[in-house]
């Protein structure tokens, strides 16, 4: 019996050494090396998938993709294509939709805007009629095209009226008001042919100044 309580007492012994022992390098880890358990959040990897969203209605930033545009995307014969009107001298804007032209399609964004680059420097003589002034490109994708034609028509001045009279056997020449002269001549009326001198008599009118010069330089002695 004294055998075996020695040999519990010494089994006892040796725990609670071992047990002191681990206390006190566990300790020392922590003083040692403070940060080493540390607890560090764990954030479990997802990814993420952004989403192309696209504004249809709005102009492009410079150096961006027109609007509604995607990389990839080309012109096909199912492309609707828009044109929208805008008149700047009534400040009017009228759309409507054609049918895509051929010559257009297989393009992709980049040959687009060159092609409408191209219209806007050389447009048909219809287009020059009405007054083109520049072409934009709203929207480009494959399923939509949308480009904006800006039109100003330059009114011409109105050509200046003048009239000539016979005043003391000379023309004179007057402005439309019949009060201002506008040119004294040397130009004898009885030197110019018959038919001539009646239509001097009885007020010719010239329209323009350079048909005015290119008469009296006619009959100018």
């Amino acid at each position: 019996m004294k055998f075996i309580g020695r040999i519990s007492l010494f089994c006892v012994a040796g725990l609670l050494i071992f047990t002191a022992g681990a206390y006190a390098n566990s300790v020392y880890l922590k003083w040692f090396y403070p940060n080493r358990e540390e607890v560090k959040e764990f954030r479990p990897y997802t990814e993420e998938i952004e989403s192309e969203e696209f504004t249809l209605e709005t102009g492009d930033e410079p150096g961006s993709l027109p609007t509604g545009s995607r990389t990839g995307d080309v012109v096909t014969c199912d492309t609707l294509f828009l044109i929208e009107e805008y008149d700047r001298n009534t400040d009017t804007t009228a759309e409507h939709e054609e049918e895509i032209p051929g010559k257009y399609i297989g393009m992709d964004r980049a040959g687009f805007v060159d092609a409408m680059s191209s219209y806007e420097m050389s447009p048909p003589l219809e287009e020059q009629q009405r007054g083109l002034i520049s072409v934009e490109v709203l929207v480009f994708s494959g399923e939509r095209v949308k480009i904006r034609k800006n039109y100003q028509m330059i009114e011409t001045p109105a050509e200046e009226i003048f009239y000539l009279v016979a005043e003391n056997h000379y023309i004179t020449v007057y402005r439309e008001d019949m009060q201002t002269v506008y040119l004294y001549t040397d130009i004898r009326v009885e030197n110019l042919p018959e038919g001539m001198q009646e239509e001097i008599i009885q007020r010719k009118l010239i329209s323009g100044e350079s048909t005015l010069y290119h008469f009296l330089e006619s009959y100018s002695s």
